[in-house]
């Protein structure tokens, strides 16, 4: 068995049953809590931010039937998500008869299943609907075909959690593994991850050194710290163009649409444009070169760009 004191926080804090799970919808509850009292689901498709709770829900739920574990199976389509997958691994599961009254299939991430594959998927969803469920989670709902979309009828759209709700459960969490922490430096950890409480929770755990909370260690090569943690610093000191240096050293081409998202929610940290006429400019900035981004042919100039006029703003 695990010994506690060393588990991860992420699955140490999870819930485990419908009565530890808070959900946020009240309709959603009581559509889930009907399933579990019918001990029967349709195909489900659960869509939303990461760490917003979908795969915590799915293996409750999954939990809550009852199941046979020969009747479950569980995959990774950010890892398996070839048509060749679908066709055989897949299929192979559902082809053959449950122990109990139906098996479930758990498709994790599946926005990440080929067009091919999910275009298979749709195919076994329909043929083996009386003896298989399918739970699909996926963090870009426009990603699932239409087709499987609508063979989902029962759909669950995860919203952002509100920072204060976090802030409450990350604090209940500190206060249970016994680490003092300053209330700012918590506000960043939630700025820096936000919305993805496993990160936070996870970052929070990492850098609780005996019983307190501390700022992300630098790297001892680079000298630079996590870059969205770094960020929130030169915001709050209105240091925009080291602020363009941070982004531009450390931010890949594929996660430049990230970076306008924390820039719109952190941008009144500035003292500047806590000015809100300069904090609507800002913001017409931010957004005219988030819609250059799918364009433009460099993305790194693009964002450099940005940051030269958001300094520039007085």
């Amino acid at each position: 068995m695990t010994n506690l004191k060393h588990k991860l926080w992420t699955e140490k804090y999870r819930p485990k049953i419908i009565g530890e799970y808070i959900f946020h919808n009240p309709t959603y509850k009581s559509q889930i809590m009907k399933m579990i009292n019918e001990k029967n689901i349709p195909h489900i498709l659960m869509s939303g931010v990461q760490g917003s709770g979908k795969t915590t829900l799915a293996f409750i739920l999954i939990e809550e039937m009852g199941l046979d574990e020969s009747d479950v199976k569980i995959i990774n389509a950010s890892d398996e998500n070839s048509v060749d997958v679908i066709r055989d691994k897949v299929k192979d599961f559902v082809s053959t008869a449950p122990m109990g009254d139906f098996k479930i299939i758990l498709l994790e991430e599946a926005d990440y299943i080929s067009h091919n594959g999910q275009a298979a998927l749709r195919r076994l969803m329909e043929e083996y609907s009386d003896n298989a469920r399918f739970i699909l989670t996926c963090n870009y709902l426009h990603r699932i075909i239409p087709a499987i979309q609508s063979r989902c009828t029962a759909k669950f759209q995860f919203k952002t959690a509100d920072k204060d709700d976090i802030a409450e459960y990350l604090i209940s969490v500190l206060a249970r593994e016994r680490v003092v922490f300053d209330l700012d430096l918590l506000d960043k950890y939630i700025a820096a991850g936000y919305p993805d409480v496993r990160n936070i929770l996870g970052a929070l755990q990492q850098y609780s050194v005996d019983g307190k909370l501390h700022p992300p260690a630098s790297d001892n090569e680079t000298g630079v710290s996590d870059y969205k943690f770094t960020l929130i610093d030169l915001i709050e000191k209105d240091k925009w163009v080291d602020a363009r240096k941070i982004v531009c050293t450390n931010v890949a081409k594929e996660e430049y649409e990230d970076v306008y998202r924390f820039l719109y929610e952190n941008i009144q940290r500035a003292p500047k444009f806590k000015n809100d006429e300069l904090w609507e400019e800002a913001i017409l900035i931010i957004a005219e070169h988030l819609f250059k981004h799918a364009s433009v042919a460099d993305a790194e100039i693009n964002a450099a760009a940005m940051f030269i006029k958001l300094g520039a703003l007085k």
